[in-house]
């Protein structure tokens, strides 16, 4: 078996010499250096006769009688050097990148021989009817909201309920001192937005979050500030 070695040197772009106020000529790009290789077939092996004994034998010579078969290279060529952008980044359709690979077995031959014959699969016919397009009847999905409204809380200490907060040993003091400022102000907050029946947690945080520690002041309002003022009143004439 032997194989041969062939590299494929790369040759310098011969000068070209322009005339004045002509446009320079593009630069030939150098050859790609390939690596060509031939490679014989391996003779086929001969198996021993069954009545034959093997012999312990350094050599032993093969039967004359026995034909073989004709010896055929095979020829292959790597490319040495890293493909550019212009292959990497090829676009090409099905037909012409067959094209191409037969193109390239036809340059792979060499001369007086009949070319490699490259044959690929043929597409499978999926049908011949046209595309009607697809057309579902219309779902209907329900979403539960991320958010969710109730009634107004009028006693609600958003810090200590909704968030967690607790003030140590004067905590009991403050919440109490807060249930009464919200009982004192009762009348205001029933009349602050009045058409507004509900509230919705939209906006809050969500409860355990890490919300520092606010304060809530009450939102100004005529019509909380006339409520307010038409209970006094009625206390003080109800109880002189």
């Amino acid at each position: 078996m032997s194989i041969g070695l062939l590299l494929a040197s790369t040759r310098a772009p011969a000068q070209e010499t322009t005339r004045p106020g002509a446009p320079p000529a593009a630069a030939d790009t150098p050859p790609v250096r390939v690596l060509h290789f031939t490679k014989p077939p391996t003779a086929p092996r001969v198996a021993a006769p069954h009545d034959a004994a093997i012999r312990p034998v350094a050599l032993q010579a093969q039967p004359k009688d026995i034909p073989r078969a004709p010896e055929e290279s095979q020829e292959y060529q790597i490319q040495l050097e890293p493909p550019g952008p212009l292959r990497l980044f090829r676009l090409e359709s099905e037909k012409a990148f067959q094209e191409r690979m037969r193109q390239e077995a036809r340059e792979r031959t060499p001369p007086g021989t009949a070319p490699e014959r490259i044959v690929f699969p043929e597409e499978p016919v999926l049908t011949r009817e046209p595309y009607a397009g697809r057309s579902f009847p219309p779902g209907t999905l329900t979403v539960e909201p991320i958010y969710l409204c109730y009634g107004r809380l009028y006693f609600e200490q958003k810090n200590a309920e909704r968030y967690g907060w607790d003030l140590g040993p004067i905590h009991p003091l403050i919440a109490a001192a807060g249930f009464y400022w919200d009982l004192v102000t009762l009348p205001y907050q029933l009349g602050t937005d009045p058409c507004r029946r509900y509230e919705c947690s939209a906006g809050y945080c969500l409860p355990g979050s890490p919300v520092p520690l606010l304060l809530y002041p009450p939102e100004l309002s005529l019509t909380g500030l006339a409520l307010e003022a038409g209970t006094v009143t009625a206390l003080f004439a109800i109880f002189p």
